[in-house]
């Protein structure tokens, strides 16, 4: 016999469902292009029963913000895990940097990023969250290059260097496909974080 779903239960599902439904409106229409009949109509739920759990579309983004950048930090949370467990070496978090930075998620967060710079409530519902995020990988950072010699401050500028190049091919590749670009950038850069003494 089929256990029967909480209000509470359903109540996450549903946001579930509509968080899901809002990734996917952003990535396809944009922010400014997405209503909350999309999302509702993506959600396969009504309009009402949106605005019951997301009263405003402001709401609803920051929401969603929050909801896209926690699952970003538990993703860095495996990858620390990994770490520890000895099967992330720094060759493999670069490439799982790449990957992460050319996926979905990366693109819909161009669109927060690009809202949060005349919206000063999402900027404020972004900042901590994206430190949260930052110093996660900071401290991943640190176990990996733990040996080198290098001052704190230039393991840290390493990292965001890399994190800034990352950002820079995502920007690219969205007028750019070109892959074996990417790849050789990648090969570079890593060899000269190993001449640098980083690895």
């Amino acid at each position: 016999m089929l256990q029967r779903q909480t209000q509470e239960e359903r109540s996450r599902n549903t946001q579930a469902r509509i968080m899901k439904a809002m990734r996917e409106c952003i990535l396809s229409k944009g922010i400014k292009a997405t209503s909350t009949n999309d999302v509702a109509r993506q959600a396969g739920i009504s309009r009402g029963a949106l605005m019951h759990h997301y009263p405003s579309k402001e709401i609803l983004m920051q929401a969603a913000l929050e909801d896209l950048l926690l699952g970003e930090i538990e993703s860095v949370r495996n990858m620390a895990q990994a770490v520890k467990t000895g099967t992330l070496d720094l060759d493999a978090l670069l490439q799982t940097l790449l990957e992460h930075f050319q996926g979905d998620l990366f693109m819909v967060t161009l669109e927060y990023l690009t809202a949060a710079r005349t919206d000063p409530h999402m900027r404020e519902a972004l900042i901590p969250l994206a430190k949260s995020f930052n110093e996660s990988l900071e401290s991943i950072w640190e176990q990996l290059i733990s040996s080198s010699a290098a001052l704190a401050d230039d393991k840290r500028t390493a990292l965001h260097i890399t994190l800034c190049m990352m950002r820079g091919i995502a920007a690219q590749s969205i007028w750019r496909d070109d892959p074996e670009l990417y790849r050789n950038m990648l090969l570079l850069w890593k060899k000269m974080l190993i001449d640098a003494g980083f690895a």
